[in-house]
């Protein structure tokens, strides 16, 4: 069995260690939405098309001149790429937790899958970390169209805030009023919006499930529903719970509209500790649907760190997935570090659209 003084003095063990680790790792979620696009500056651009129609052209003499059209002036945003990581430092605490592990293993008392375990949540939390911040920022921009960080919720006491300019809709009435909100109609009129003012057909509509369930709750759901289900021959008053199943039906056959997907998805904050979570929460937003086309909705683009186009001859070096993971040893101590630079980066601002249900016209 190797050690772990063995891992952490050669650096080959070392990278071969956090390699064989790294498929275990949780993954984040922007993955299933995005694009992946490399940058050789620290620099992201966007291309947002203003309009997703295209005009016909004109029926013209074959004799004559053809009229002249010029093309739609694209929304350019650009900015700098943010960095995300963290630092973990070994010292005698851990030292003495990993010592007792490895003489467990000697005496056979323990299994030495217990040492890779106990390594494993230190570079989990490292590796992973600054793609659930991506994560994070990514479903804010998908349910709201912003991407912030709170100086108040940042160790590091920094603070961001991008609007990509996704076009927005409130409602007549607030969803959690189910006495007299219309959710379903709420969700046709987004639909015909973006049809009518960008040209824009949605195929889907995506809400977390605090969300879907005040739609679920509403009694015009309930009612579109008991009507629903009447022209099939069913008189009985819908009165329960609408599954997820039967609003879906509703809006396919019914108003002939696009489905509605549950995004689940929570994020953590640590307190000032590094250790103990402060607070979680949805990851998308309360309060929001997203209209989309297709599944790609943005790109995620990166670019290496300095050290990693500098690197630093006493420091050990391995990649997970654009993070930068490097080992330092100083007097005894060993550090641990992550960097990430990327973000995701709507493509389409436009052709997206997002409801807002607490909030009235």
């Amino acid at each position: 069995m190797i050690t772990f003084k063995e891992l952490m003095n050669d650096p080959t063990l070392f990278k071969n260690f956090v390699r064989e680790l790294s498929p275990a790792f949780k993954e984040p979620r922007f993955p299933m939405y995005t694009e992946e696009a490399y940058s050789e500056t620290r620099d992201w651009k966007g291309v947002a098309a203003l309009n997703g129609r295209i005009p016909m052209a004109s029926l013209v003499d074959p004799y004559s001149g053809k009229p002249v059209i010029g093309s739609e002036k694209p929304l350019d945003m650009e900015g700098e790429l943010p960095t995300f990581g963290n630092i973990v430092s070994f010292t005698s605490k851990e030292y003495a937790r990993i010592g007792a592990i490895e003489r467990a293993i000697a005496d056979g008392v323990t299994n030495p899958e217990e040492l890779i375990k106990y390594l494993n949540s230190y570079f989990e939390r490292l590796a992973v970390g600054p793609r659930i911040t991506v994560d994070k920022l990514f479903f804010e921009t998908f349910s709201n169209g912003t991407a912030t960080i709170t100086a108040a919720d940042n160790l590091s006491g920094l603070s961001m805030s991008i609007d990509w300019g996704i076009p927005k809709r409130n409602v007549s009435t607030v969803w959690s009023t189910a006495a007299s909100a219309t959710g379903i109609d709420d969700l046709e009129a987004m639909y015909n919006y973006m049809k009518n003012t960008h040209g824009i057909i949605l195929d889907k509509f995506t809400m977390n499930r605090n969300t879907f369930t005040q739609l679920q709750a509403q009694a015009s759901t309930k009612a579109a529903i008991s009507s629903y289900f009447a022209e099939g021959g069913t008189t009985t008053k819908y009165t329960g719970t609408p599954s997820l199943e039967a609003v879906n039906k509703v809006l396919i056959s019914g108003r002939m509209l696009p489905p509605i997907q549950i995004e689940e998805y929570q994020v953590a904050y640590y307190n000032t500790d590094g250790i103990t979570v402060k607070k979680t929460e949805s990851a998308f937003l309360d309060g929001r649907v997203t209209g989309t086309v297709g599944e790609v909705v943005g790109s995620f683009i990166w670019t290496p760190s300095d050290e990693q186009r500098m690197p630093d001859v006493e420091a050990v070096y391995q990649d997970v997935n654009h993070v930068m993971i490097s080992k330092r040893t100083h007097k005894g101590k060993i550090t641990f570090e992550s960097e990430l630079n990327g973000i995701v980066v709507p493509t389409m601002m436009e052709q997206m659209g997002i409801l807002i249900t607490d909030a009235t016209a």
